[in-house]
Order: C-alpha cells, then structure tokens, then sequence
C-alpha cells in the first residue's frame, strides 16, 4: 500500500509539472502573439501616416514647381532667363552681358550673407 502511494504520488507531481510547463508555454505563446498583433497595428497605422505624408509632400513638390515655372516665365518676359541644371542655377540676360550662377544648397539656412556665389 506504502509503494501504490508512493507511484501515485509521484504521478500527480509528474502530472503537475507536465501541467504547468504546458500552462506557461500557452501563456507565454498568448502574450507573444498579442505583442505581435499590437505591433503589427502600430506599424499600419505609422505606414497610413507616412503614405498621407508622401501623397501631401507630392502636392507640395507639384505646387513648388508651379511657383518656379510662374517666376521663371515672368522672369523671362523682363528679360531674364533662368536655367537650372540639378543643383546648379544661372541667370542670363537677353544681350548676354549678365550672368550669376549659383548651387542650390540643403535645407540649411544662409550663414549671413558670405555666400561666395553670390553677385551684388
């Protein structure tokens, strides 16, 4: 009777340990695949607002183009042409005698006036 006790006893500690190492792999697999889904949704939500910034930086590029091409043909109807050629802008008068080219620079904003570029 002592040794029937002793196996069941050792069966149900068998069957509790088996029991919990199941119970945490379910628990800790559950709390992965609800990380994985709230990440998943952060990162949709990050691409919608970064296609909504691109959709709006598109119509911004397409109006700034429209203000250099409005500049440009009223620049051109006083005599003044501009070419520009990647980051490389010349202006031109009709006879020829004027001409000041400059590089486009970054979005840094000008350091006071020493700009070696530039004409008076």
């Amino acid at each position: 009777m002592l040794n029937f006790i002793s196996i069941l006893n050792l069966c149900v500690t068998f069957g509790l340990t088996a029991g919990g190492i199941v119970a945490f792999r379910h628990g800790f697999n559950r709390a992965a695949n609800e990380i994985q889904d709230r990440v998943i949704k952060a990162l949709q939500s990050e691409i919608g607002s970064l296609q909504d910034r691109i959709v709006a930086l598109e119509k911004e590029n397409t109006r700034l183009s429209h203000v250099i091409m409005t500049i440009r043909a009223a620049l051109k109807r006083r005599g003044l042409h501009i070419t520009i050629d990647g980051d490389l802008v010349s202006i031109h008068d009709r006879s020829g005698n004027l001409t000041q080219t400059s590089r486009i620079r970054g979005s840094q904003p000008p350091s006071g006036g020493d700009d070696p570029d530039m004409e008076a």
